[in-house]
């Protein structure tokens, strides 16, 4: 199996990497000069720009890959700063990769959206046919390219599935995005042992942690085409508020300090996303259960965290 990973150098591209096959031939492709961390022994990393259609059908055309996990994107933050670099990387990317994939005889495409998609106010829980109506320009670009792959798939055959993530509690939390707090609330109070948080003590969107984000991704990626009866599904783990987290790393480590510093920008935005979402189908039709929940993430996720600083300490290389 050849596998094609574009936004390769991102946090879940590269830990990813990892959860696939050790005999398949796996290809990061970004535009960044390195990897944003360790990439699996299996793995190459290449430049790509998915805003040149030109470069996008010659790398898929030499490679000729059986999948397409298509990650590339800008995120949240510089989204919102710079629309017209949003839509050429989301929206303009997607449909290169997407024609270059039908033109190539790809065996399937498989896309990373967002619970930013949906919009506000919502239903809770959201039920799995909620209409999308964001809010952010991200999240209108990953609604947007839902619908593009849908087309694709119902009209061209192309074998499209979308999993729209929660949060992602990760050690690698991406520097554009305002889902970042967090995770970078729990690296701080391992780190340094404070942090000041942006959002509302409410504050309390869907979570998923790193780990369970990965395995619903190799699920959905490995699942048989027979068994998939939707293009786009929800992805649902926990949804602890802000205060809840803070608890929860203070029970682990007591001596931390943890402060809020509401910017109302940063919070609207976050408190416009899904708490609880309906994800059965993801569930019947490729197996999804979570295994962590906020005690069981935190607990494992401060011992990463102390564990990779030790290496650093150390002089040891970071997984």
């Amino acid at each position: 199996m050849k596998y094609l990973v574009t936004g390769g150098a991102g946090n879940i591209a590269c830990q990813f990497s990892h959860r696939l096959p050790a005999d398949a031939e796996v290809v990061l492709a970004d535009i960044a000069p390195a990897p944003f961390s360790k990439i699996s022994s299996n793995a190459r990393y290449c430049h790509l720009d998915v805003t040149d259609d030109s470069a996008v059908d010659t790398f898929i055309a030499e490679l000729n890959p059986d999948v397409i996990l298509h990650f590339a994107s800008l995120l949240s933050g510089k989204s919102e700063s710079d629309r017209p670099a949003a839509w050429s990387v989301n929206m303009q990317g997607a449909f290169h990769v997407f024609e270059s994939a039908i033109k190539h005889d790809v065996d399937r495409v498989v896309f990373l959206s967002s619970i930013a998609s949906f919009g506000s106010p919502l239903p809770d829980p959201v039920p799995e046919e909620c209409e999308q109506w964001p809010r952010g320009f991200y999240g209108f670009t990953k609604a947007a390219i839902e619908r593009m792959g849908f087309y694709y798939k119902e009209t061209l055959g192309l074998d499209f599935r979308s999993i729209r993530l929660p949060i992602v509690i990760s050690a690698y939390p991406s520097p554009g995005a305002a889902s970042s707090y967090a995770s970078n609330v729990f690296i701080s109070a391992v780190r340094s042992g404070s942090y000041t948080l942006q959002v509302r003590e409410s504050s309390n969107p869907a979570l998923v942690y790193i780990e369970d984000c990965l395995k619903a991704i190799d699920l959905l990626t490995h699942a048989e085409r027979a068994n998939m009866s939707r293009a786009s599904y929800n992805l649902h783990s926990c949804a602890p508020s802000a205060a809840e987290i803070v608890a929860e790393i203070q029970r682990q480590l007591p001596d931390v300090q943890i402060t809020f510093e509401t910017d109302n920008k940063i919070a609207d935005l976050i408190d416009s996303w899904p708490k609880r979402i309906e994800d059965q189908t993801a569930r019947d039709d490729w197996g999804w259960n979570p295994d962590f929940n906020l005690e069981e993430m935190t607990k494992k996720f401060v011992s990463v965290l102390q564990q990779m600083d030790e290496k650093n300490t150390d002089g040891g290389e970071e997984k």
